[in-house]
């Protein structure tokens, strides 16, 4: 068999050797799991946005997990929310750290007020939050 065409046969398997790998690639990428964020976070410009799927537990109610992008609020220590800090203005939904509490108070701006397990917060650039009964989990 002639040189070239031992050339021409490698060139051609080395081809399809390519275009099998890029398959593959786009296969995977298409079949990968999402990477846990909370709600679907979406940062821009140092902003929190979200949309509302929650996780639930199988009775329907929200579970208390700890997710990749949650924040946890340790009661007593006050936290300013700005881009590139611990909290970044946006969207939460607020989680009790403890399954057996139902209700907890957080202050915002200075104002304590009691919140439930699961209900949702906007918090702006330059609040200060601080969770005052309970441990608070922010999703």
């Amino acid at each position: 068999m002639p040189v070239e065409a031992l050339i021409g046969i490698a060139i051609g398997e080395g081809v399809v050797l390519i275009g099998l790998i890029i398959a593959i690639a786009v296969i995977l990428k298409k079949n990968r799991k999402p990477e846990g964020k909370a709600d679907n976070v979406k940062i821009e410009n140092g902003v929190r946005y979200t949309t509302d799927r929650v996780e639930q537990t199988a009775d329907g109610e929200v579970a208390i997990t700890h997710l990749k992008g949650d924040v946890i609020l340790r009661r007593g220590k006050t936290y300013v929310v700005g881009k590139g800090g611990a909290v970044i203005p946006g969207k939460y939904t607020v989680l009790s750290h403890n399954e057996n509490t139902e209700t907890f108070n957080i202050r915002i701006g200075g104002i304590v007020r009691e919140y439930k397990h699961a209900s949702d917060i906007v918090l702006a650039d330059g609040e200060r939050i601080c969770a005052v009964s309970h441990a608070v989990v922010l999703r």
